[in-house]
């Protein structure tokens, strides 16, 4: 098991290095200069050289990215130009927004998706298995933005028509308020349901024709108990490790549905990083959010190492 880890580990921090360097050339060689987006438009060429000299970016690429590299291992992740702070503390801030909104979008994905999955497999060719690959394609079909519009729009006419002002319009964020998490949450877990759908069906198909399925039946056992015991048990890990990819996703920022919503989290302070040619908290909302994938994956690889131990060799 220690072997297993200590590989997991040794893979993590390759793909965090990776990732911070080429983060770092492509924000280097964007063709805005975020001197000139301090200074303004109207600013003189000395204003700017003096605020690209006071940034450090007038200096070699190599002697910038050495001394990025030294902050990050150090637990600094720079200065924002335009948020005026620090960017590690403004993600910290920016975090429990997007986890909120994280946990209970793959919540509404596994609560719809997992369901659909195992009724379809185990009625195959039936009502239930072409309904839920209906479903599936409408699922997929739609995109979050869209979904997210609809919502607000149906939300809007429910206002106008019947005065039910139960969910915020506006958008917004409040700590554990499920008014302004609902519509956010169920526009990403619509989603993603479509997956853990096809995902569910194709390994539960799978599991149920082996032969252990084949002598559990043979013995006498309920098919209730050949089912949830046996094979939805060995079916569920290509589920975890989705479950860990999405949630790693998710906590680094879902930025269309955080911008549709006015969502304050992480994926829209990457957006506005963007717009704003912010190269410190680019590169920031980016490690963040690889730190987030590359934890939740190692999390995952540890959950399924222990619940079937063949995948530690």
């Amino acid at each position: 098991m220690i072997p297993y880890l200590i590989r997991r580990l040794g893979w993590g921090l390759v793909v965090l290095v990776g990732v911070m360097l080429i983060t770092f050339l492509l924000t280097y060689v964007i063709p805005a200069d975020p001197a000139r987006m301090i200074a303004g438009a109207n600013a003189s060429p000395t204003d700017v050289a003096a605020i690209r000299r006071s940034l450090g970016l007038d200096r070699p690429f190599l002697e910038q990215l050495a001394t990025y590299v030294a902050n990050v291992l150090h637990g600094d992740f720079g200065f924002s130009y335009h948020q005026h702070r620090a960017v590690l503390p403004l993600l910290l801030e920016r975090f429990p927004a997007t986890a909120q909104l994280a946990l209970a979008g793959l919540a509404i994905e596994v609560a719809i998706g997992l369901p659909l999955g195992i009724l379809a497999a185990t009625r195959r060719g039936g009502f239930w298995d072409r309904g839920a690959t209906m479903v599936t394609v409408v699922l997929v079909s739609a995109p979050s933005f869209w979904v997210g519009y609809l919502l607000l729009e149906v939300v809007f006419q429910g206002h106008q028509s019947y005065g039910i002002d139960i969910l915020p319009l506006g958008g917004g964020y409040k700590p554990f308020d499920l008014r302004y998490l609902f519509l956010p949450a169920l526009t990403l877990g619509f989603g993603g349901a479509a997956y853990y759908n096809r995902l569910m069906r194709a390994t539960m198909l799978d599991e149920l024709h082996r032969d252990y399925v084949r002598t559990a039946r043979a013995k006498g056992l309920q098919e209730r108990a050949v089912l949830w015991r046996h094979a939805l048990r060995n079916a569920i890990g290509p589920v975890l490790i989705q479950v860990g990819l999405d949630l790693g996703f998710f906590l680094g920022g879902v930025v269309i549905v955080e911008q549709v919503f006015s969502w304050p989290g992480i994926g829209k302070l990457a957006v506005d990083s963007i717009v704003t040619a912010d190269v410190p908290l680019i590169i920031g909302t980016v490690l963040f959010g690889t730190l987030c994938i590359v934890t939740a994956n190692l999390f995952v690889d540890i959950l399924n190492a222990v619940t079937d131990p063949r995948i530690r060799f």
